[in-house]
């Protein structure tokens, strides 16, 4: 079973800043989904959570986009992407807790894949919406 990702002390480091050393917090930049789109990287671990006041589970995904470079996150609550490390996990026999820390390597060969479809608002509203999808291999599960 995966043990919970240790967290890091906030601070993490210390900076320069003029004449004066600044901390700097720890943790990865939080990227657009937008720009995963087509560009290859792994997922290193991922985390779900639920917000119980809006009532939607996010899945919380940790990245780079060459083997030991710099991390990034960002975070999916659609049927795409949480639903697709759901299964992952699923399949793998993982069952996380929520908020539980999971360590992992997925290469995404094409990043993700975007796919807008016709849907309508909460107040019944024509809209355009899009999910994203990780890329897979290609070939059949």
């Amino acid at each position: 079973m995966a043990t919970p990702k240790p967290k890091p002390a906030i601070p993490e480091t210390t900076a320069a800043w003029g004449r004066q050393e600044a901390e700097v917090l720890a943790g990865a930049d939080l990227v657009d989904k937008a720009e995963l789109v087509g560009k290859t990287f792994a997922i290193t671990g991922f985390m779900f959570t639920h917000n119980d006041k809006a009532g939607i589970a996010y899945a919380y995904l940790e990245g780079e986009f060459e083997p030991g470079g710099d991390r990034f996150q960002f975070n999916d609550a659609s049927t795409g992407v949480r639903a697709q490390i759901e299964a992952f996990a699923a399949g793998k026999g993982l069952t996380p807790a929520l908020d539980e820390w999971t360590d992992t390597l997925i290469v995404c060969p094409r990043g993700l894949r975007r796919s807008e479809y016709d849907a309508f608002d909460n107040r019944g509203k024509p809209v355009r919406a899009k999910t994203y999808y990780l890329t897979t291999s290609g070939t059949r599960a």
